[in-house]
């Protein structure tokens, strides 16, 4: 396992035990992971659906149909489904808790990425949702220092230069990346108001921003 591999297996681990501590899942909980995967031969890291004692409480949703066949192949009482994260097909309080892990980065612009945070808070009744910081030093999917610090959102600019390329295992030239938008604490703020935002870090600065929120209770 390289090093990225085990910091992100730390960085997993950490929020795992951290989403228990506080949130509290019961044995009735039902609990909804947004971008759910599964320990596969192409992601070895355990993940939230393989730590979770009890999968017939999880439900999981991802836009990858080959993600949901190995999670439904592994795990056939988890109800996973194909599907967008912006418009989740479950009616209003369905869950007890959603989770999602370094997901709405990933899901489009800042209006996209509203509406993924609308989404969560209008199905559920409590919230657990992380992704990495924008103003951490380093840019863990270009694998590039500093980058982030360019103005606006300059880094995705900056990988059509040179940008790590995660299939190839390699760093190319030419590339782009539409699909990352990295936040703040501030835009988390926006996204999810009247929770509370948490800093994580395995090293020197916080590398993760946890939002951890509930209906009706400010943070």
């Amino acid at each position: 396992m390289g090093i990225f591999d085990r910091f992100s297996a730390i960085s997993r681990k950490r929020k795992y035990d951290l989403f228990c501590r506080l949130m509290n899942p019961s044995e009735h909980d039902k609990i909804l992971d947004i971008g759910g995967e599964t320990e596969s031969s192409l992601c070895k890291t355990l993940q939230f659906i393989d730590l979770f004692p009890n999968q017939r409480q999880l439900s999981a949703i991802n836009i990858s149909e080959s993600q949901i066949k190995t999670i439904v192949e592994k795990y056939p009482e988890i109800d996973a489904r194909v599907g967008d994260a912006c418009e989740l097909p479950w009616p209003d309080d369905f869950f007890d808790i959603v989770y999602s892990n370094a997901v709405i980065e990933h899901v489009g612009n800042y209006d996209r990425q509203k509406k993924m945070a609308s989404e969560i808070m209008r199905v559920s009744r409590t919230w657990f949702v992380t992704t990495p910081n924008r103003w951490y030093p380093f840019e863990f999917h270009m694998r590039l220092p500093f980058v982030t610090w360019l103005p606006f959102h300059g880094y995705l600019y900056f990988a059509r230069i040179l940008c790590y390329n995660h299939a190839r295992g390699k760093y190319v030239c030419g590339m782009k990346l539409k699909q990352l938008r990295l936040l703040t604490e501030n835009d988390l703020k926006e996204y999810f108001p009247n929770s509370r935002i948490i800093k994580q870090r395995v090293t020197f600065l916080p590398e993760t921003l946890i939002v951890v929120g509930s209906k009706g209770i400010s943070n």
